[in-house]
């Protein structure tokens, strides 16, 4: 039996059980015909999954399938999930480089963003990489013989090539909302679990004046924190997840969030209560009450605003808005 191969040249030849059909073998036996084609066709479902769409060229070896393939995953206990994917074979012969380079990204971006897609938007983009792929494929079947193959092969494939783009594009973006729900889930968790330490640090034993402070700046920064990411996510901005990270990471980076704002808010008000920030603060209570309140809801909202004024006050800092003297000419 003839196995599926992705290198230019001549197909790749290995001897494979009868029971254990590859796409060539479903090629040859669509271009017999008879019932040899029933049975190998649903020999290579049983091993491969079940095959929702496909397409055979006419004029040389080439076909495509959208095949339903179960991937078993590691955790879970092993459970078992359906993912659309493409099953592509040709006869590299009479492809060209531009249809090969074509193929090849749309196999990069199937593979990557069938990891990190799931259900229906998984399958729109295995839809959408797999028409592509058809409507390619069959230009190169029609042109087979055609004296007008080179310009018109290469102006499908540059239109398939900006198609891949636009799919891909869409996934990552689908990737990226699915990403910030995992972020937005870590932060709501970390803020039940702040309210929980907040609740509990206000049974202990402290200080008339200094606990009830701290409190209300670990509240204060961390309810800038929620409120910042909630403010971009309305804005339709894009916050900051990797995609590249696991699940777990995505999660617990929402919940980290929370907690950096609520401690750029409790250091906040020590340092300005130390005197090492130099910032007025009012005289009387309630204002002062009001005053650490409000900056530490502003460190937990901006981050970056809070590490910028801490740096600043550092011994030997440089202020980044002073600007550098010019240099005189070298006589």
């Amino acid at each position: 039996m003839v196995a599926e191969s992705e290198l230019r040249g001549t197909p790749v030849v290995l001897e494979m059980p009868d029971d254990c059909p590859c796409l060539p073998d479903l090629i040859e036996a669509k271009r017999a015909g008879g019932p040899r084609f029933a049975a190998m066709r649903a020999a290579y479902e049983r091993e491969q999954g079940k095959i929702l769409e496909e397409f055979y060229a006419l004029d040389f070896r080439a076909a495509v399938l959208l095949v339903a393939a179960k991937e078993r995953k590691e955790v879970n206990g092993g459970a078992e999930r359906a993912v659309l994917k493409m099953r592509l074979y040709y006869d590299p012969l009479e492809s060209t480089t531009e249809v090969d380079d074509v193929f090849q990204s749309a196999r990069r971006v199937e593979r990557k963003y069938s990891v990190l897609l799931r259900g229906e938007t998984q399958e729109i983009l295995a839809r959408g990489i797999y028409t592509t792929a058809v409507v390619l494929l069959s230009v190169l079947d029609a042109m087979v013989r055609s004296p007008h193959k080179s310009e018109r092969v290469t102006a499908a494939a540059a239109s398939a090539r900006k198609e891949i783009r636009q799919i891909e594009q869409n996934a990552r973006d689908a990737a990226l909302d699915r990403a910030l729900i995992r972020y937005l889930g870590g932060l709501a968790v970390g803020a039940v679990l702040a309210l929980a330490v907040v609740i509990g640090l206000n049974f202990l034993p402290m200080q008339a004046e200094f606990g009830p402070r701290l409190l209300t700046c670990l509240v204060s920064g961390a309810v800038g924190a929620i409120l910042s990411v909630m403010t971009r996510t309305a804005n339709r901005e894009r916050v900051r997840v990797g995609l590249d990270q696991g699940r777990v990471v995505v999660f617990l980076s929402g919940g980290f969030r929370l907690i950096i704002g609520a401690i750029f808010g409790a250091a906040m008000f020590v340092l300005v209560g130390a005197g090492l920030l130099p910032i007025a603060v009012p005289a009387g209570p309630e204002q002062v009450k009001l005053f650490f309140a409000g900056l530490a809801f502003l460190a937990g909202f901006s981050e970056r605003w809070a590490q910028d004024t801490i740096v600043r006050t550092l011994p030997g800092a440089v202020d980044r808005n002073a600007v550098e003297p010019a240099r005189g000419k070298d006589g």
